[in-house]
């Protein structure tokens, strides 16, 4: 059976009352992310289930699951970077 791209989801669970969160993902960055989080910190993060369709759940720390919004550049700070990345460009050549 092959899932379709809607239905490989990657879901994030987590209550008030629990210190860890539960991620269920098809998303092949993601898992090895998550695995090689496993492997590092195997006291705290653990892969919990594989559906054998391609999803892997894991638990890892709640205080690990962070958003972040992108970074909102003014333009002088635009200017001072693409400055530096013009000089890097002609610092390799």
């Amino acid at each position: 059976m092959t899932l379709t791209k809607t239905e490989q989801e990657t879901i994030i669970l987590f209550s008030e009352a629990e210190a860890t969160a539960s991620v269920y993902t098809h998303n092949a960055a993601l898992q090895r992310l998550l695995q090689d989080l496993c492997q590092s910190y195997p006291a705290q993060s653990n892969q919990s289930a594989d559906n054998h369709y391609g999803g892997l759940t894991f638990e890892i720390p709640k205080k690990w699951v962070k958003i972040t919004p992108p970074r909102v550049l003014s333009e002088a700070q635009k200017k001072v970077l693409e400055d530096m990345n013009r000089r890097n460009q002609e610092h390799r050549k």
